[in-house]
């Protein structure tokens, strides 16, 4: 057994810490990051339901990131017109931050992938499609 996704577990973790140390001059976390990129990668409206699936995320716990995204004015937060899920929208608050969250995870990111360089990063782009690929068939059981 050589806990190989015990270690890529550990350095989620790590990236995780990583990522919001580049977020540490700001209001949020890698957590709302998240949100606030699917988001603004979706013309800024996605439905609660389209959120969890997008980040494979459990409710509550994206309950909580999207009460403190409205709370901090960066999101809004109503009923979808079926009234069965929330429409989440970023707002101009967000909008006008969003920018700054961007270039700061931007440069993070690029201070590792320079390390690795083009054909390291390339090789870990391949392997961990790849990887999410074999899960996701494991998980549907194909």
């Amino acid at each position: 057994m050589t806990l190989l996704f015990h270690r890529i577990q550990q350095l989620s973790r790590d990236l995780n810490k990583y990522l919001n140390e580049s977020l540490e001059e700001e209001d949020i976390y890698m957590s709302h990051w998240a949100v606030l990129f699917q988001l603004e990668s979706n013309d800024g409206c996605m439905t609660q339901a389209e959120l969890k699936e997008r980040l494979n995320i459990e409710a509550p716990p994206l309950s909580r990131v999207i009460q403190k995204l409205v709370k901090l004015g960066y999101i809004e937060k109503n009923k979808s017109k079926d009234q069965r899920t929330n429409d989440i929208t970023i707002t101009r608050k967000g909008e006008e931050r969003y920018p700054f969250w961007r270039k700061a995870i931007g440069e993070a990111e690029e201070r590792l992938l320079e390390k690795l360089g083009t054909t390291g990063e390339k090789a870990l782009e391949e392997h961990v499609l790849s990887l999410s690929r074999m899960v996701s068939e494991e998980r549907r059981g194909s």
